[in-house]
Formats: structure tokens, sequence, C-alpha cells
């Protein structure tokens, strides 16, 4: 096995600092030990803004599928990665470390697990796109426009086997975290009220 590359080591690093990060703001956010900062008025606001950044992603999801044959959504595709990040840290400060109830739980493994795939996704995306821009140069020397090679582009990442096999993993995971926060906030809407 090759050792990690400097980009992983970077990455993983970032990921550490952002994660310790929100933990310490939520420490520096709750007032009281025995109110957390995710049971008060701030901290749902918080909770609802990292829900909000989470149900962003998925304009990327809707525009890719929408639209099969047109350009490649790089504007969505950097919102989608942002978001992806953004709405889990303020979910990790929104909850902190109480973790109390297991719906709760559950909703936080399933969102790191998305997250972590989207991580990985994003290596296997890098990968996907040198081997794209590859394929790139040797459409513009066979004299193809800028509509044809986008097109033939998207069609050979759709069918990169690679990509395909991360999406299965991916899509079902998003699945599970989506159905588990709405019963999250079904029961804290239930039990804590508006």
């Amino acid at each position: 096995m090759s050792p990690p590359t400097r980009r992983t080591i970077l990455v993983s690093i970032l990921v550490g600092i952002a994660i310790g990060g929100a933990f310490a703001l939520e420490q520096l956010l709750t007032a009281r030990p025995d109110r957390p900062f995710g049971h008060t008025h701030p901290g749902h606001v918080t909770g609802w803004i990292g829900l909000g950044l989470i149900l962003l992603v998925f304009v990327y999801s809707y525009r890719k599928r929408t639209a099969p044959t047109r350009r490649w959504p790089k504007g969505w595709f950097r919102v989608h990665m942002a978001a992806g990040v953004a709405g889990p840290l303020l979910i990790l400060v929104h909850a902190g470390n109480h973790f109390h109830a297991l719906v709760p739980i559950l909703a936080m493994l399933a969102m790191g697990l998305v997250v972590l795939s989207g991580i990985i996704g994003q290596a296997v995306h890098y990968m996907v796109l040198r081997t794209l821009h590859d394929q790139r140069r040797e459409l513009i020397d066979q004299g193809l426009s800028d509509d044809e090679i986008d097109a033939r582009l998207h069609t050979m990442a759709s069918q990169e086997k690679a990509f395909r096999f991360w999406q299965y993993l991916h899509a079902p995971v998003t699945l599970t975290f989506l159905v588990l926060t709405l019963l999250h906030m079904g029961g804290a809407l239930f039990f804590g009220g508006f």
C-alpha cells in the first residue's frame, strides 16, 4: 500500500481541526451544564441553519439529473461540497458532545458516514477528473466543439465504474441520514414543542 499523499494528510488534518473546533465552539456557547447549547433557542436556530445547508447539497444532485445532456453544473458542485462541510459542522455545534438519545446519535453517525463518503467521493471525483482532463485534450485535438466535448465527457463520467460504485454507497447512507434526521426533528418537536 502506498503512503498517504500530502493532500490526504492535509484534508485529514483540516477535518480533525473542523470537528474539534465545532465541539469547542459548542462548549463555549453552553452557558449551563444542565442545558446544552443545542437545547437553547440559538442552538435550535443553528441546527435549522445546518439542516438548510445540508438540504442545499441536494440542488446539485437535482440539477445533474434533470439536465444530463447539458454542461456539467460546476458551480452547484462547489456549493454541494461547501454546504456538505458547513452544514454538518453547524449540526455538530448544535449537538455538541451531548449524546443522550438513540435517534440523534444514529443521525449523527449517519451524517458522519455521509460526510466521510463524500470526502472519499471527492477523491474518486478527483481521479476521474484527471482521466477526463486527458480525454478532453484528445477531443480538443479531434476538433470537437465545447458543447460536444462537455456532452461526451459527461457521458464518460457517468459510466465511470469507480464513481458508480461510490454512488451506490453514498446514496443509501444519505437516505438513512435523512430519515433519521426527520425522526429526530419529529421527536424534538413532539417532546419539546416549537
